[in-house]
């Protein structure tokens, strides 16, 4: 999901029974490396003692402010290893991991390993990254550290680091059956403004029985996501894996699928905006009313975040959509909700009032920019806003980018194509077209702990629209501690998200469930 439009000054961490080994790195510390499970990625092996875990499949060695050294250890199951390479070579903006990488045999897996020399403003890196694929899983292993540490970290943590991963079986223990039917289907998106076809793979879980039965799409939230909406390395919590478990258990047939350029799916998720992405949902609607276990009059859609205002978009002009269910949706225009959002997530984050004012200027300031398509002054704005936060960092952490200006202009060169196709439609949309036009039933869900898309901003917004459009079947719930993913949140903040229990909040699927059946049952 996309949340800020700030520039950060870090470099994010990328994403995706042993003995004790001790060894040294070059300046002589002893690195002791201990055995791990990670049942979330059905791996276990060794990490170094004392790094902590920062995310699913993450440990981080967090020596110090600017310590960028990182050991990711990940699987990515319906993904192959060439098409997580891709993923990891986009956010290293690579146009594809190097030529001639090495290959290494261990006794789990044979894995080919690619070196990265990366350079960003005054940041020297080394990174290695080595991947495999084995039964339908692709496995990723990456080291990211300094350029001066690079050679006595590569021996010391990265080789028996990947010499040990295997994949981890816990103990034999009887599996639930489900008493439902999990399809995997692919379906053709032959709308898209591109003029190609776009192939898309998804999951249709079907009730027992023979049906038809009522249906619901899941539409995900901004940014590229799988079809469960796994929120890895933030959170290991799964939402659509875990909606489309309940609802079929109660007899809604649900259907989600990857996302552009994610798992199974084909497409380029860096050219569509929220209009573009409609038009896979709308594909994924033709594909159900050619099923015959689906009643065509009961398919809903279900949206999260941006599949929130993706839904009723369809729905206000499609007669073969029955309802609309809307899970934190936004229902002010872009640029209204992004200036909340900056505000609420840097107040969760401790951000000073006078660090917000600024950050919401220049937020106002970009989106004018962006509207009058003014590119170079967009980035020359982001550059000199880049530069001001360099230089309030505390000194010791400013020390460590030699070179502010070559870093702040890397920075805003990364996001200026998100500001060129998919904000540029953001900022101008009001979701209050779409809503007005509904004829059909629809449940609106907000989380007053949300400061993504904030509760008093967007469920008022959406009553006055109701009400002054004369709606006839809109619910709107509010869930007092619910954060954006109905977690049941303290301050809802997103650094929060993976701390809380990978749950929601235990009134939600209950609440989706039997408004859908009370309807269309």
């Amino acid at each position: 999901m996309k949340t800020l439009i700030r520039l950060f000054l870090a470099l994010c961490l990328l994403v995706v029974a042993l003995p004790l080994a001790t060894t040294s790195a070059q300046d002589g510390g002893e690195i002791t490396l201990v055995p791990f499970t990670d049942e979330t990625f059905g791996l276990q092996g060794l990490i170094p003692d004392g790094w902590t875990k920062a995310g699913p499949g993450v440990y981080a060695r967090g020596s110090g402010a600017l310590d960028v050294t990182s050991l990711i250890l990940q699987a990515a199951p319906g993904m192959t290893a060439d098409a997580l390479g891709g993923v990891l070579a986009r956010q290293l903006r690579l146009d594809s991991l190097p030529e001639d990488p090495a290959t290494l045999e261990t006794e789990a897996f044979t894995w080919t390993v690619y070196h990265i020399d990366f350079e960003q403003g005054g940041l020297s890196l080394g990174i290695d990254v080595a991947l495999t694929e084995m039964d339908g899983v692709a496995y990723v292993a990456l080291l990211q550290t300094s350029a001066d540490e690079y050679e006595a970290l590569a021996e010391a943590v990265f080789t028996p680091a990947l010499q040990a991963l295997a994949p981890y079986a816990p103990e034999a223990t009887e599996a639930e059956a489900l008493p439902y039917v999990a399809e995997e289907v692919t379906f053709e998106n032959t709308a898209d403004a591109s003029g190609e076809p776009i192939t898309l793979a998804g999951t249709l879980t079907l009730p027992e029985g023979d049906g038809p039965f009522p249906a619901v799409i899941l539409i995900s939230g901004s940014g590229s996501q799988d079809r469960d909406e796994s929120l890895a390395p933030i959170a290991e919590i799964k939402p659509f894996a875990l909606i489309a478990d309940y609802l079929t258990r109660q007899g809604i047939a649900v259907l989600r699928y990857d996302d552009r350029g994610v798992g199974g799916s084909g497409g380029d998720p860096t050219t569509a905006n929220s209009a573009d992405l409609a038009t896979d949902t709308e594909a994924a609607l033709d594909y159900l009313l050619t099923r015959p276990e689906i009643d065509p009059a009961k398919i809903g859609l279900l949206g999260h975040s941006e599949g929130g205002l993706i839904a009723p978009m369809i729905a206000a002009r499609r007669a073969d959509v029955a309802y609309v269910v809307s899970l934190a949706g936004p229902a002010v225009n872009g640029l209204d909700l992004l200036l909340r959002q900056n505000e609420r997530v840097m107040a969760a984050s401790g951000a000073t009032q006078e660090q917000i004012d600024t950050q919401v200027a220049n937020v106002r300031e970009w989106a004018l920019l962006t509207a009058a398509e003014d590119w170079e002054g967009l980035q020359a704005s982001m550059i000199e806003d880049a530069i001001a936060q360099i230089e309030a960092l505390p000194e010791e952490q400013r020390a460590g980018i030699s070179d502010p200006a070559a870093y702040a202009a890397d920075l805003a060169a990364e996001q200026m194509p998100q500001f060129q196709n998919w904000l540029r439609y953001f900022f101008a949309y009001d979701p209050r077209v779409d809503w007005e036009q509904l004829s059909v039933p629809a449940l609106a869900l907000f989380g007053d702990n949300d400061v993504q898309v904030d509760a008093d901003q967007n469920a008022t917004a959406l009553q006055t629209i109701v009400d002054e459009a004369g709606l006839e079947d809109v619910t709107i719930v509010r869930f007092p501690t619910a954060n954006h993913l109905f977690q049941d949140a303290v301050t809802g903040g997103i650094e929060e998200y993976g701390t809380l229990p990978q749950e929601f909040i235990p009134d939600l699927l209950p609440t989706i469930s039997e408004w859908i059946l009370a309807r269309f049952g």
